[in-house]
């Protein structure tokens, strides 16, 4: 069961505490580091977008239409609906021959305050290209034309554009395709349902894709560095995977997702790693984020101090004023889980 991992504190004292579960896993499937059940099952939410990218790598759309590395990194984001994420999903559906009526995820103002202010005070409304799954469906509006397929339901589990992307789930999380447990995300498309384990394992095969096969190995290669180079458009201004990249000199391949998901590739390593904050509360994610990478070592001094204000942020009140922080307080479980990454755990 999930361990106590941030202790939330008002003055000197404990006001509340947030419990995670966390898996770090080598790309051959041995679980290196956990805490809590690194076998724990939830929803892989936005986190899984750069495996529902590959499939569209892979049918050929980089050559037909000419991606670039900022194509790649759109189609696996969480974007703000800032004006330049806008202006990449646009792009993409120009050169495809479809338009913003076309895609099934649904309309929201832009996650980006400062955007959604900017369109209320234009007088203008959001449109689908402001939802922050927009870049993942243009993605998949491209595999269908590449597969001649329908664009019309190509949100639909039985589309072929989703079946290609369960057969690729179901492989880079090495659990048969007969068993992944699947609901509705909130952009409508499947979401899937897996151990953290499982997870993390996709990352570190994302990052060290030796074993697999080549063309897989290759467009894990085009999706990695597109995340790596360009995690503004991965997911926006202020959010942790720009904070990360700036304070780490773009090191890891980093992606989050609803109810505080947060997996993350070390290319240098090859491991990943996927958490889960019990709670579904993201407030917390950045300090146990901070707190692995520490406890595996792989932070240098400068690092440790760019990436402070994550490990240890401040809580402020409404006049600004510094109330309380959060704290980290867990150390993770070392060593190769008996047994690795258990098939048996996807049930």
């Amino acid at each position: 069961m999930a361990e106590r991992a941030v202790d939330i504190i008002r003055g000197t004292m404990v006001e509340s505490g947030a419990f995670a579960d966390i898996a770090v896993v080598d790309s051959l499937g041995h679980i290196r580091y956990w805490l809590g059940d690194p076998e724990r099952s939830t929803f892989w939410r936005s986190s899984a977008k750069p495996f529902q990218a590959l499939p569209v790598i892979l049918s050929g759309a980089m050559d037909r239409y000419q991606f670039s590395g900022e194509d790649v990194a759109i189609i696996c984001a969480s974007h703000g609906g800032e004006p330049r994420h806008v202006r990449q999903v646009v792009s993409l559906l120009e050169r495809i021959g479809a338009t913003p009526e076309d895609l099934a995820c649904g309309v929201h103002l832009p996650s980006h305050q400062p955007s959604a202010r900017l369109l209320q005070e234009s007088g203008e409304s959001p449109t689908a290209l402001h939802n922050n799954c927009s870049g993942k469906h243009t993605g998949m509006l491209t595999m269908a034309r590449m597969l001649k397929a329908p664009l019309a339901g190509y949100e639909k589990p039985n589309h072929p554009v989703q079946q290609r992307i369960r057969r690729m789930i179901a492989l880079m999380t090495d659990v048969n395709e007969s068993d992944l447990l699947t609901a509705t995300d909130g952009c409508s498309v499947p979401t899937f349902y897996l151990p953290l384990a499982r997870m993390a394992l996709a990352y570190a095969r994302l990052v060290d894709p030796r074993g697999l096969p080549e063309e897989i190995q290759a467009g894990a290669a085009v999706i990695a560095e597109a995340m790596r180079i360009h995690p503004y458009l991965v997911s926006g201004e202020g959010r942790l995977e720009v904070t990360l990249a700036e304070a780490t000199q773009n090191r890891f391949i980093a992606k989050g997702g609803a109810e505080a998901v947060f997996c993350v590739g070390i290319p240098e390593k090859g491991l990943g790693i996927a958490i889960k904050m019990d709670d579904g509360s993201a407030r917390t994610i950045a300090p146990t984020l901070g707190r692995v990478l520490e406890e595996m070592g792989i932070l240098s001094s400068g690092e440790r101090m760019a990436l402070e204000p994550l490990i240890s942020p401040v809580i402020l009140n409404h006049r600004r004023l510094e109330v309380g922080r959060l704290k980290a307080i867990f150390h993770l479980h070392k060593g190769r889980l008996e047994g690795g990454v258990q098939p048996s755990s996807v049930s």
